[in-house]
């Protein structure tokens, strides 16, 4: 990709992320992401997540899947996703599990209002 496909901002109670339309993830790609994240929560004072996404491209193995899970987890945020995806519902269901399982909660949505009344926010 070469250039940043997604922005980050801090909003009032929580942190926003807005991908490109026709964002990929790609794991090699992510630690720099997460980084970026765990930076804008720390200047905010804030572990509450967005994720919107339209057409979002997920370019994980199972195997990427657990690792990238750990890898959020390690974060420590509350994280509320709301995007049109390809990636199988298992797969999604197993990042959901490996998160939350280490205590970094995530949580996938089909709209936005839904997803701030999960994160207790406006």
């Amino acid at each position: 990709m070469g250039k940043v496909e997604y922005q980050i901002s801090i909003q009032p109670g929580y942190v926003l992320v807005e991908r490109a339309q026709d964002y990929e993830v790609v794991l090699s790609e992510q630690p720099a992401m997460l980084m970026a994240l765990s930076a804008s929560c720390k200047e905010a004072a804030c572990r509450k997540v967005l994720i919107l996404g339209p057409r979002t491209k997920v370019r994980l193995s199972v195997q990427n899947v657990f690792d990238l899970g750990q890898e959020i987890a390690k974060l420590g945020l509350r994280i509320a996703v709301v995007e049109s995806h390809d990636a199988p519902e298992e797969n999604v269901k197993f990042l959901e599990n490996v998160v939350t399982n280490r205590g970094g909660p995530i949580q996938f949505f089909d709209n936005e209002q839904h997803a701030k009344d999960w994160l207790g926010i406006t």
